[in-house]
């Protein structure tokens, strides 16, 4: 049964339709399209179209559905009061669904019980559990040996993210530390080694964040301790300071930076577990 809903309203009229579903009894909805438009003169035209099925014979009932509208026409607002939304009724409908089959007819009558099945035979299938298990424990061993290969290529990619670091920073340390006139491009790359770490270590993005919003993603990772965060926002403006606020640092101060960096980098390591369950830190 196909049940359509249709609303014509002038310009200044705000309609709203029955949620999908409001009061259509106990009829279940096969099919629901709504559609709405403007015509040439701002005025709406809306419509719901349901597809229904009722449940059985019988006389069945679909109660009034309800629209709300809010009028801001011209001349329908006094007082200064603004406008509330109102509601209208549709009239209530009475369907009466006639039975297909003959007034008295029965059904067909159920066919009667099957006979008890003989006794269940031991297959082949049953004869050979032994060789399923073993195949069961087999599978099971190579997605333990599979998922323990991905775990360490994981803690092996992480270690090298620390070599590369350190590889880095050894380098910039033979250059040797900067004059003070010439500081801004060493502390451009000691900041991009630390954050470069980060980015591969914690899989903090690096390149395209500000130094604010490279802390807030940093503090975000969960094995960077309370402390290790002050140290990393210490760090980072103490390099911004000097590549933005024109700031001089003399060599002492870039051999403090330098091993405030080192330092963070040996503290943030992977930490592994031994077997015994005591952290114990990987190789360099």
């Amino acid at each position: 049964m196909t049940l359509t809903l249709t609303v014509e309203a002038e310009a200044g009229v705000t309609v709203e339709m029955p949620a999908f579903g409001e009061a259509l009894g106990r009829f279940s909805i096969v099919d629901f399209t709504p559609r709405r438009r403007t015509d040439p003169k701002g005025g709406t035209l809306a419509s719901q179209r349901y597809t229904l099925q009722a449940p059985m014979s019988g006389k069945h009932r679909v109660p009034p559905l309800r629209i709300e509208f809010l009028d801001e026409r011209p001349g329908q607002i006094t007082g200064g009061e603004p406008a509330e939304y109102r509601e209208l009724l549709t009239d209530e409908l009475t369907v009466d669904i006639t039975s297909v089959l003959p007034e008295g007819a029965v059904l067909d009558e159920l066919r009667p019980v099957r006979p008890a099945l003989d006794e269940l035979q031991s297959s082949g299938l049953l004869r050979h559990w032994p060789w399923g298990l073993a195949i069961l424990a087999g599978a099971a061993a190579l997605a333990g040996l599979i998922l323990h290969w991905r775990r360490r290529a994981a803690e092996r990619a992480r270690i090298t993210a620390y070599d590369k670091a350190m590889g880095r920073m050894m380098a910039l340390e033979q250059r040797g530390f900067p004059s003070p006139d010439h500081a801004d491009a060493w502390y451009v790359e000691l900041s991009d080694i630390v954050r470069r770490y980060l980015e591969d270590r914690y899989g903090v993005r690096a390149p395209e964040l500000t130094t604010e919003e490279f802390l807030q993603e940093a503090h975000r990772a969960a094995e960077l301790s309370a402390s290790h965060r002050e140290v990393l926002s210490s760090f980072l403006e103490r390099c911004d300071r000097v590549k933005f606020a024109a700031y001089h640092p003399d060599e002492a101060e870039s051999r403090q930076a330098l091993e405030a960096a080192r330092r963070f980098l040996d503290e943030t390591r992977i930490v592994l577990e031994s077997r015994d369950g005591a952290p114990e830190r990987t190789a360099a």
